[in-house]
């Protein structure tokens, strides 16, 4: 990872990607829009910088997680949890999401 954030253009999402596809190195999480806007939905977390975001996420999955919550948050925010018109109805993780709870 600090190897990697030398490099100019690389912050810890890339770096994140890169040592998971690459290396298959799952130590964060590449916290992306999907992975933000559904930890603040869901209620991982409260926080809008990615780098806190990843911190909360890391605290509360467990290791063997990490390797696909990344993918597993984009499939959920383009198919069902899309930004402008989320599919709550359809959802299948509602009953443990903060947002819905609140409707």
């Amino acid at each position: 990872m600090s190897d990697l954030l030398t490099l100019a253009g690389v912050g810890r999402k890339s770096a994140n990607v890169i040592l998971l596809e690459v290396y298959g190195i799952a130590n964060g999480v590449a916290v992306d829009t999907h992975a933000k806007r559904i930890s603040n939905l869901m209620g991982f977390s409260s926080q809008k910088e990615p780098e806190k975001i990843e911190q909360d996420l890391i605290k509360i999955l467990p290791h063997d997680l990490l390797k696909d919550v990344n993918h597993l948050f984009v499939w959920h925010g383009r198919n069902t949890c899309v930004a402008r018109n989320p599919k709550c109805d359809v959802c299948t993780v509602k009953e443990f999401c903060k947002s819905f709870k609140n409707k």
